[in-house]
């Protein structure tokens, strides 16, 4: 029945709190879920701006805006208790969409809502799919953990292996499917700024070979089919010099040029031609340190640590003049944000993505850091979730599917004989969802195939 309904000439729009849940429910019983579909939980997260942090149930969204108690009606005669209850919450639903939907309008919101709606079923296709691992490769890694671990003097290598240990070594025999696959939960809405996060387990925070050699290898293409492993170079420089805007970066990035490069010659004094791989290492830690307003101080530690490469203060201080003088339009958009708690109203000081995605930082609560990063990850967030829209539609055409999606990266898992095509249609789309909220600044993405995730 609901499978024709949303096949009708004209399909309704159809009301929902937590699309995601019900999809679940929907597919499994191998019903798609609407062409048309408001989510009240999305409405409710995006009108919060990021000042609460709760997860808002029907319930109280209903009590809130409606003084309506979605568990006091009286069962009609003849109708059992959990379908006049299901009737309930449904009307709950679609009174609450009704109300949030003006409220939606002026803010401004509705091109990122309508963009979280329709991502929806993209993010219940990949959590539905999970990612092929080999556990006993898994199990053998995290035992050698355990031997060193025993084995082992140094403070500093037993933290790391505890850390390793109690995080990860219970994966293979918790989450790994009887299908061999690990299914995590996706959460489009956790962070303000809208980037994903991930729990049961928390996929997206798989360590690096140089932490944890071998272990991303564990996760696999399945037989007779490859990942196609795909990640957008240096986005949130791309986003920034659109949103500050920096014209010296936008053209730098449409003449094919490298920032990181151009940085490394303004610091050394140098051609960029003559700039050499440890002076763009440097070049590269200045250009992500500063982006988001690091201090010279704390921008030493990140050096070190993120890239290796050590400074003392005055270098620290000479490297943050040489980025701003390198890119006068992020060092006046850096003032400009500065500036807005000096301006804000009572309601506190809001900054915004480019589909308009708000951040509200309280009175007394303003962090100028955040307020620079939020609109760029969040901004780069949208766009790639556009993307996702897209692939989840193309990529079964190849018989291929989304497996994962960790920041900025992209895993399909696609049929071997469709590989290459797969991995063109992934950069391809990957540009085209970036470009939908970032114009004409020129969009780079990197894509292998592989047979694992190493």
């Amino acid at each position: 029945a609901l499978r024709d309904l949303w096949h009708a000439p004209r399909p309704p729009y159809c009301a929902m709190h937590d699309a995601q849940a019900a999809a679940h429910l929907l597919m499994a019983a191998h019903v798609p879920l609407p062409p048309r579909l408001g989510d009240v939980r999305i409405a409710r997260v995006l009108l919060d701006e990021g000042t609460h942090r709760t997860d808002p149930e029907l319930r109280a969204t209903a009590g809130e805006l409606l003084g309506l108690a979605c568990d006091a009606h009286p069962t009609p005669p003849g109708v059992a208790r959990p379908q006049a209850e299901l009737a309930v919450r449904a009307h709950a639903a679609l009174a609450c969409m009704r109300a949030l939907t003006p409220d939606l309008r002026a803010l401004e919101l509705t091109r990122v809502f309508e963009l979280e709606c329709r991502l929806v079923p993209a993010v219940v296709d990949m959590e539905r799919a999970g990612i092929a691992v080999d556990a006993a490769a898994f199990q053998r890694i995290a035992d050698d953990w355990m031997r060193e671990r025993e084995q082992t003097s140094d403070p500093a290598r037993i933290a790391r292996l505890d850390k390793l240990l109690s995080t990860y070594a219970h994966w293979p025999r918790t989450f790994v499917d009887l299908d061999g696959r690990i299914r995590c939960q996706l959460h489009p809405l956790a962070a303000d700024s809208g980037r994903f996060s991930c729990t049961d387990p928390n996929l997206q925070q798989v360590p690096s070979t140089r932490t944890a050699p071998g272990l991303r290898a564990c996760f696999r293409a399945a037989p007779g089919h490859r990942l196609v492993v795909a990640d957008y170079g240096q986005i949130e420089l791309r986003v920034a010099a659109h949103l500050a805007p920096d014209r010296h970066l936008q053209e730098l990035f449409a003449a094919g040029a490298d920032p990181h490069r151009t940085t490394a010659a303004r610091l050394a004094g140098k051609d960029p031609a003559d700039v050499t791989d440890q002076e763009r290492k440097l070049a590269k830690a200045v250009n992500f340190g500063f982006l988001f307003g690091m201090g010279a101080r704390r921008f030493r530690g990140y050096a070190a640590s993120s890239y290796g490469v050590d400074l003392d203060d005055d270098q620290a201080r000479a490297a943050r003049r040489a980025f701003f003088r390198t890119f006068p339009g992020l060092a006046r958009w850096h003032e400009r944000t500065a500036g807005l708690e000096r301006t804000a109203d009572p309601e506190g000081v809001v900054v915004r993505t480019a589909l308009g995605r708000r951040k509200r930082f309280l009175p007394g609560r303003f962090s100028w850091s955040a307020a620079l990063n939020i609109p760029v990850q969040g901004t780069a967030a949208e766009g790639f979730k556009a993307a996702m829209i897209e692939l989840a539609t193309r990529l079964p055409e190849l018989g291929g599917r989304g497996v994962l999606c960790v920041h900025d990266e992209y895993l399909a898992e696609v049929p071997a004989d469709q590989a290459e095509a797969a991995r063109d249609l992934v950069v391809r789309t990957m540009v085209e969802g970036m470009q939908h909220v970032l114009g004409d600044v020129p969009i780079a993405v990197d894509a292998q195939v592989a047979e694992t995730w190493s």
